[in-house]
């Protein structure tokens, strides 16, 4: 299967080369050139890590050559990782990398869940329905966008607290129903292009605003929905800031593998460091591995496909 892949794309690009002026190729080289230069800073580093997690940690102090196979293959850095790899809590409770996995799952699926879904309910009301502030909802909804996030951090951070849901999984849920931002955009430009004509002919036959929306409208979108939680997937899972700031007690792989470091690194271990690292990357090669080609499928070079 994968040989017929790579076959197919590479009948595309002499395909595409053939067709092209001299201009044309030329350009079309360069980018391909620096397209693969990019990929090379993005594969460097994750070859370091996969090789040195293997080393034992006093041959990886006084190696000279950083992408030396190590003389003796350390499966247990990974054993080391996942057993050894603990933070403490304000409470003094010790939590391991496994918990840290699962606060990931969770803190991922709803955000992902309450994100995506509730940018495809604003979407839809706005693309759909004349309501006297929706212009203004549409602008306030774009305008949102500009503002720096940086400049909001403090008042987020005071509005947090004030609320009570500081440190707690309530401020996951309340924060990722916000319902604009790309998403919004995405889901709004999709429910834009979907024909009125599916939702009167189910209104003919009785069907509720509900129902129109939950059994006609949303499975249409549900390739676009796909699309935006997978990439929002891979972002969330490699956000610290986040639980970093908002969830100290309750640390995803991403923040709890940057507060741990310095104990790590202390001590001289940086192969069962590296191990961790390399274990908290495999989910999220393995979403985007299968699910590459819905990605290029959904994506135009203008934004997402209809």
């Amino acid at each position: 299967m994968l040989n017929v892949k790579r076959k197919r794309r590479m009948d595309e690009t002499a395909s595409i080369l053939t067709h092209k002026s001299g201009k044309e190729k030329i350009l079309y080289i360069i980018i391909s050139v620096l397209f693969g230069l990019y990929a090379l800073t993005i594969v460097y580093p994750l070859l370091f890590m996969i090789i040195n997690s293997f080393q034992f940690y006093l041959e990886y102090n006084s190696a000279t050559n950083p992408f030396a196979l190590p003389s003796s293959w350390h499966f247990e850095n990974y054993i080391t990782a996942i057993s050894k790899m603990n933070m403490v809590d304000s409470s003094g409770r010790e939590i391991g990398l496994v918990e840290m996995f699962f606060n990931s799952i969770w803190f991922c699926f709803v955000t992902i869940f309450g994100g995506v879904f509730c940018s495809a309910c604003t979407g839809y009301c706005l693309s759909k329905y004349n309501f006297k502030l929706r212009n203004a909802m549409y602008t306030i909804a774009i305008f949102s966008m500009t503002i720096p996030i940086v400049g909001n951090t403090g008042a987020m951070f005071k509005l947090t607290s004030d609320l009570g849901i500081y440190n707690s999984p309530l401020y996951v849920i309340l924060s990722s129903l916000g319902g604009f931002g790309f998403n919004f955009l995405v889901m709004y430009g999709f429910f834009s292009n979907v024909s009125w004509s599916y939702a009167e002919a189910a209104f003919i036959d009785g069907a509720s605003q509900l129902k129109v929306f939950f059994q006609i409208m949303l499975p249409q979108a549900f390739m676009s929905i796909l699309t935006l939680s997978i990439v929002a997937f891979i972002r969330v899972w490699n956000d610290y800031m986040t639980p970093l700031l908002y969830l100290p007690d309750y640390p995803t792989v991403a923040s709890g593998l940057y507060i741990i470091e310095q104990s790590f690194t202390r001590s001289g271990d940086y192969p069962s460091y590296f191990a961790g690292l390399v274990l908290s990357t495999i989910p999220v090669i393995i979403v985007f591995a299968s699910c590459s080609d819905v990605i290029m499928k959904n994506f135009s070079v203008g934004g997402l496909k209809g």
